[in-house]
């Protein structure tokens, strides 16, 4: 009976020393700097979840100013000692940053040492960049984070199915569970299909709840598309410029190319916002610089009107 006492006193401890680093992390991140100092002397110390969490305030800016590069190097760390969560994190760095941590290469490495591991949202990731290369092993990845319920996993099949033609039904049913798992493509695919009634009978109630619950996940798509039902009054919506206008600026914001050449519009007929031709040129620019045809055209017929610089005799 002791020994057994003492073998479940054993366990407790172990659980609650792996539990210390997370109770570090969300106190540091609430601002309290000796759990900050703790959390980072553990790290230090070599403690795998310790370097993970001190990479998780760095990515988030709580607690710590907010480093992309000092996240990279305490999640380098934690990988290197196997942790798949943190391999998982360098893969997203390196897929989606803007600067020079970008690389292509370094986050299907990391993807895949997460994958490899069973971290299943590095099977989608990686599912997906192979995917754009056409390679054939993109679909392994694709298939065993869906078997998994993987919420990515199963959006980036629905799609493959989608592609493949005939396939509605069945990538309509994809698309519902990962879109209840919160996945905002899904979310976003999901209320089209609803809109246009493939794979699924046609309800404009369910598309406009799928496109407002993808807007709010600020999907820039779902977002430009609600723009357009309340500029036009459609799914039931009452026509709303200056919520149209709300919601161009969020996904034009976002790089949507679309919702910025219509938000240039918009402020060029003060449509749901002031008259504003200042406002106007800039988004035109913008859209124009995203290679946005009629922005180009419009560019160009503005530059024309524009007074030319006098000839040097």
């Amino acid at each position: 009976m002791k020994r057994a006492l003492v073998l479940v006193g054993l366990l407790l401890a172990g659980a609650a020393f792996a539990q210390q680093p997370a109770q570090l992390a969300r106190q540091a991140a609430g601002g309290h700097k000796g759990a900050q100092e703790e959390l980072q002397r553990l790290a230090e110390a070599g403690n795998v979840l310790a370097e993970h969490y001190m990479g998780q305030l760095y990515l988030s800016g709580k607690g710590v100013p907010r480093s992309d590069e000092r996240a990279v190097e305490w999640f380098r760390r934690a990988a290197a000692k196997g942790d798949a969560a943190s391999a998982h994190n360098l893969g997203v760095i390196h897929e989606r940053s803007t600067g020079a941590l970008r690389d292509r290469g370094e986050a299907l490495k990391w993807y895949r040492f997460a994958a490899e591991r069973g971290f299943v949202r590095s099977q989608a990731n990686l599912g997906h960049l192979l995917l754009q290369d056409k390679d054939p092993e993109a679909r392994q990845w694709i298939e065993k984070a869906a078997a998994q319920k993987e919420p990515r996993g199963l959006y980036l099949l629905a799609m493959l199915h989608l592609q493949a033609g005939g396939q509605e039904q069945q990538a309509a049913e994809l698309l519902r569970q990962a879109a209840q798992g919160k996945d905002r493509d899904a979310q976003y695919r999901l209320a089209l299909l609803y809109g246009t009634g493939e794979g699924v009978p046609r309800d404009e109630r369910l598309a406009m709840q799928w496109l407002r619950r993808s807007a709010g996940q600020r999907q820039p798509e779902a977002q430009y598309l609600l723009a357009a039902a309340y500029a036009r009054g459609q799914y039931g919506l009452k026509r709303d410029d200056e919520e149209a206008a709300r919601w161009l600026r969020r996904s034009a914001r976002q790089g949507n190319v679309e919702a910025q050449y219509a938000l240039a519009n918009a402020y060029a007929e003060g449509r749901g916002v002031p008259y504003d031709p200042n406002e106007a040129l800039g988004w035109i620019l913008l859209a124009a610089q995203n290679n946005h045809p009629q922005a180009s055209q419009a560019l160009a017929r503005i530059r024309a009107l524009l007074p030319q610089p006098a000839q040097k005799p």
